[in-house]
């Protein structure tokens, strides 16, 4: 019995789930659980409440080992790098609109990076193009006291 709740607790809770597309630390974050392709994609149309059109997408959750940080990020692949840009614009322009949840967009840098900050309500909200993958939109809540260094951590993973 104690070599099963041994090997349960190494599995699930020291050992971070496999992904091929999300890095398993972020900062001192690890990667707590991953959902990517279709269900993704579902699951990104179902909160915005439309079809966005995405040739990919996950979206994962990083936690440290003992509580504090949080962090979600959705990380959708557009077909080309133009219509990462018109999902950026899109987003940025539906925010504005107002009915989002999120408000006052506004653009910072982040080593060198463009990313939008909103307002809204349980954390912190960012999103950006991926510097890496031109095609990818990143969007990151990140909750806690180390916000700058978890959104620079994530800007460079992400």
């Amino acid at each position: 019995m104690l070599g099963l709740v041994g090997f349960g607790f190494i599995r699930y809770v020291l050992t971070p789930p496999d992904s091929a597309t999300a890095p398993q630390y972020v900062g001192s974050l690890k990667l707590t659980s991953i959902v990517e392709g279709a269900e993704a994609q579902l699951q990104i149309n179902k909160l915005h409440g439309t079809n966005i059109s995405l040739e990919n997408a996950f979206i994962a959750e990083y936690k440290p080992p003992y509580g504090g940080e949080h962090m979600m990020v959705w990380v959708g692949e557009a077909s080309s790098e133009t219509a990462a840009e018109d999902l950026i614009s899109r987003m940025v322009d539906g925010i504005n609109r107002g009915g989002a949840g999120f408000t006052n967009p506004r653009q910072t840098n982040v080593n060198g990076h463009d990313v939008w900050q909103v307002d809204g309500t349980g954390g912190s909200f960012f999103f950006y193009i991926s510097p890496e993958h031109a095609d990818r939109v990143v969007w990151l809540s990140i909750e806690g006291k180390g916000i700058p260094a978890l959104l620079e951590a994530a800007v460079r993973a992400f």
